[in-house]
């Protein structure tokens, strides 16, 4: 969990839009969505031992823990109005982005990711998402990039200055229409 993403200079990232700036119930709700996904991780991995093992090389270099992921990731945001942030491709909190993404709490619209608060997560999905990145596993390590859409630095802070300039009202009901809302 390394700060540079607050400001990466990276080649690619990953470019994550929230939702209206002061919205304390969403993000109440999506910090409480993450502690209700490591609930669920734990258990899971008390009550099969299969799916523990299987996702043991997920947890060797990087522990998991989403309730302290969600709050790294709210770190990020680089303008004060919660717009915003960029995460850096090879970055180590790549694979918790992609857990995270695969449990519903950034889901792709083109080639951003917009926050949002998982609708189903449940055990089952929590332990999909672990088995899907671990199964992604060869020689060398685990390669979460497979499984995150990223543009080039230069591109993501053209998005972030247009959505920055963008107002409130409009950026929210685009975001209201790629995420299906209305």
């Amino acid at each position: 969990m390394k700060t540079e993403n607050y400001d990466c200079k990276c080649k690619s990232c990953i470019l994550v839009e929230g939702p209206a700036w002061g919205d304390a119930e969403f993000y109440g709700k999506w910090l409480l969505s993450a502690a209700k996904a490591n609930e669920l991780l734990q258990q899971a991995k008390t009550d099969d031992p299969e799916f523990r093992n299987a996702i043991d090389t997920l947890e060797v270099l990087h522990g998991l823990h989403f309730g302290i992921m969600a709050t790294v990731f709210l770190s990020y945001f680089v303008d004060k109005e919660f717009q915003t942030f960029v995460l850096n491709s090879s970055s180590e909190d790549l694979l918790s982005f992609v857990l995270m993404a695969e449990m519903g709490f950034f889901v792709q619209t083109g080639k951003r990711y917009q926050m949002t608060v998982p609708e189903k997560l449940n055990t089952e999905i929590v332990k999909q998402a672990h088995l899907k990145l671990a199964g992604s596993e060869d020689d060398e390590w685990i390669h979460p990039e497979r499984f995150a859409v990223d543009l080039p630095y230069p591109q993501a802070k053209m998005y972030q200055r247009l959505l920055r300039e963008m107002s409130e009202n409009q950026r929210l009901a685009d975001r209201r229409a790629l995420l299906f809302l209305d």
